[in-house]
């Protein structure tokens, strides 16, 4: 994997692929959502599912805030968190909260089908 990271279209969403070496950091956040953008606009879709073990470590609340208001690059976005050991603090709670100021669904996911049905169940194509 490159960057820690692979994004690619899967016939009605977009899958992203965090590697358990993948760090957060804010211009490789801007280089995911670049990519995730193009791959929207080229097959007209508003669904993400991200896969994977969130980066480890302590974000601070103003990272946490960029980082929902980069979601916003998406009109209508979908966005699905698969976590094999999802547990809800407060950085994914203000997360989420930012997100959603800007119009995008965000919800986070234990099993990989669940996220995977709550995607096409709800968002647009």
């Amino acid at each position: 994997m490159n960057h820690g990271y692979e994004v690619e279209f899967r016939g009605d969403h977009i899958h992203v692929q965090l590697a358990p070496e993948y760090v957060f950091d804010p211009e490789g956040s801007t280089l995911i959502w670049a990519e995730i953008k193009r791959l929207a606009d080229q097959h007209q879709t508003a669904r993400v599912l991200v896969e994977g073990d969130l980066p480890k470590g302590e974000r601070s609340a103003p990272e946490i805030i960029a980082a929902g208001q980069r979601t916003a690059v998406i009109p209508r976005l979908w966005l699905a968190f698969h976590t094999e050991h999802h547990v809800r603090s407060d950085s994914s709670e203000l997360f989420e909260a930012i997100a959603s100021t800007k119009g995008v669904r965000v919800k986070h996911f234990a099993d990989r089908e669940h996220a995977l049905t709550w995607l096409r169940n709800n968002s647009p194509s």
